[in-house]
């Protein structure tokens, strides 16, 4: 993503939308990991496994794929951390995402 202002341009690579990403969701309380339906990703990704950005014309897409801890309520937790993620994305680089999807992928039973 390239930021331009009156010095010059500030240009953000996807890897520090993807540690945002992942800090935020962190805070995010419910979320017990991440998971991915990229089969490679999901057995050799790191910390950002489970978080895909798309950036085009129209804006910042994010696509988390996270596995939730059994009792919660879904819909409360994808929205607590869409919340986060926006709130963060807002904070650090003051950019509004257009979209945040969260893809729940599994429920985690202890």
């Amino acid at each position: 993503m390239k930021i331009q202002n009156a010095l010059g341009d500030i240009v953000i690579g996807v890897g520090v939308f993807k540690k945002i990403v992942f800090q935020s969701l962190l805070e995010s309380y419910g979320l017990v990991k991440m998971d991915d339906v990229n089969i490679l990703n999901k057995y050799l990704g790191g910390d950002d496994k489970g978080i895909h950005i798309r950036e085009d014309d129209t804006g910042i897409t994010v696509d988390v794929f996270p596995v939730i801890s059994y009792g919660m309520k879904i819909d409360q937790v994808s929205l607590n951390a869409q919340e986060n993620i926006q709130y963060n994305f807002q904070q650090m680089l003051g950019v509004v995402p257009r979209a945040i999807n969260i893809h729940v992928l599994g429920i985690h039973i202890e």
